[in-house]
């Protein structure tokens, strides 16, 4: 057994929660191996979040420990910086925090190539982050990844743990025949939308039958039978009563169109009414109290209401900024009543754009606004006299139903507003976004994202931007 100092570099092999396929995961030694054979590490590319008293959130390396014994552990291989790959070679990348098995697709120009990622996911990767498979650890005897997907721990008695790790999402394994579910669907005009079904059967390893209860077929005479990735199936959400109302700002679900939609309360009405903001339609609809409940996420195999989450500045910090669109005059015939978004950033990033309505002109360069998603400062609703070059029209929408990949350009819809982001990685309609106005990467959920658009000259053009 090679013997561990404190600060080496390892890998250990583990699962994450958001994706149980194996894969080796950088770390640190903390400190030399106890007597009992466990090494205490940090890993470098995993974080958890921790609540802070003042409702901010801290992010913290994850440490743990782990056995010496129980081939999990390799150093890390050295590098190899001017390695070419060619189509077909199976490689190891570095994908979703870990590296990961995969085989190369297509060997792209400006050191970048295709890879397709457990057989499943293709992604596009620079080489730095490609490398040559590893069977075993260097200088350490470690139990090594077999193609099949089956690990032999060994333990430091005689006897063998044999774990069979299938490539079927471990969330498989709840989702029964018989048993009730929300199924999302992301296809145009249902986009991001959950509708409750049943599962009646299985097909394959990662995708099920499932018959709606509120979805019928073209011709409404059967309920409608679709076949859904596990992915997009979730346990039904336990019932959270609310006998207060819901606040201004609060995400909910609401029920409309025989399911139901994730939005915001941007006006509470009298009567246990309120208007809610659905940021994937850009539509506002007035809503009774009995069609909206607590919007739940499944985080961690636990449910989280939207109003136990730690808070974030309901009105952020606003600098609203100059748009270079080539020519202004564009933007001067703007009517009573239109939808439009107002950018706001900082220091020379173009950030967030927020979602407002024109209520009138005030003069030749400014347009009084009402702000469709900030809480109001003083009266009904949050209203601002803004200069015409920090507007433009509320973009086409473009509902995407396919996954977005790694470089596209997106907005992400957080605080209120639009931000404008990259797509980093990648994993099952889970993505991780970078933003550079605050040079922070933060996961989102498909709902959640459009695709960025600009607004030149008077036209709407989609944009791409280049990984640096």
């Amino acid at each position: 057994m090679s013997t561990f100092n404190k600060g080496d570099k390892l890998e250990i092999l583990r699962t994450t929660t958001t994706n149980t396929t194996p894969a080796w995961f950088p770390a640190t030694v903390i400190d030399s191996p106890s007597p009992s054979g466990t090494l205490h590490v940090k890993f470098t590319t995993l974080f958890v979040e921790k609540d802070r008293k003042n409702g901010t959130r801290k992010r913290k390396k994850i440490k743990d420990y782990v056995s010496v014994t129980a081939g999990v552990i390799r150093r890390v291989p050295p590098p190899e910086p001017h390695r070419r790959f060619v189509v077909g070679e199976e490689v190891e990348v570095l994908y979703g925090c870990g590296w990961r098995r995969a085989v190369v697709k297509e060997v792209v120009e400006d050191g970048r190539c295709t890879v397709v990622v457990g057989g499943a996911v293709e992604v596009v990767v620079e080489n730095r982050n490609v490398r040559v498979c590893c069977s075993t650890a260097s200088g350490f005897d470690s139990q090594q990844e077999k193609s099949t997907d089956e690990l032999v721990l060994q333990s430091p008695k005689p006897t063998k743990l044999r774990i069979i790790c299938s490539k079927q999402n471990s969330k498989a394994a709840i989702f029964q025949k018989g048993a009730r579910v929300e199924a999302r669907s992301y296809e145009e005009g249902y986009h991001g939308a959950r509708y409750v079904a049943t599962v009646i059967g299985t097909v394959g390893e990662a995708k099920f039958l499932v018959q709606y209860d509120t979805l019928t077929t073209d011709d409404q005479m059967q309920p409608l039978v679709e076949m859904v990735h596990v992915s997009n199936i979730r346990p039904l959400p336990p019932i959270i009563r609310r006998e207060h109302r819901f606040n201004m700002l609060e995400e909910v679900d609401a029920w409309y169109h025989d399911g139901w939609w994730v939005g915001a309360v941007t006006k509470v009405l009298a009567n246990l009414k309120y208007v809610v903001f659905f940021w994937t339609t850009n539509e506002e609809l007035e809503l009774h109290h009995l069609d909206l409940r607590s919007h739940q996420e499944l985080i961690n195999d636990k449910w989280v209401a939207s109003f136990s989450r730690p808070k974030v500045a309901e009105n952020p910090r606003l600098e609203k900024m100059k748009l270079q669109t080539g020519r202004r005059k564009l933007m001067m015939d703007l009517l009573c009543g239109l939808n439009v978004e107002i950018a706001h950033g900082a220091g020379r990033f173009l950030s967030t754009w927020y979602p407002a309505v024109i209520l009138e002109r005030v003069s030749s360069k400014k347009y009084l606004v009402g702000y469709r998603t900030l809480k109001p400062r003083n009266g009904p609703e949050h209203v601002e006299e803004v200069d015409v070059s920090c507007i433009r029209p509320s973009p086409p929408i473009i509902q995407q139903a396919y996954q977005f990949k790694p470089g596209d350009a997106v907005d992400a819809w957080v605080v209120n507003g639009w931000c404008i982001g990259q797509i980093r990685t990648t994993m099952n309609f889970k993505y991780e976004v970078y933003f550079w106005a605050t040079d922070s990467v933060v996961e989102f959920q498909h709902a959640y994202l459009r695709p960025h658009q600009d607004f030149i000259n008077g036209a709407w053009l989609g944009s791409y931007i280049k990984q640096e």
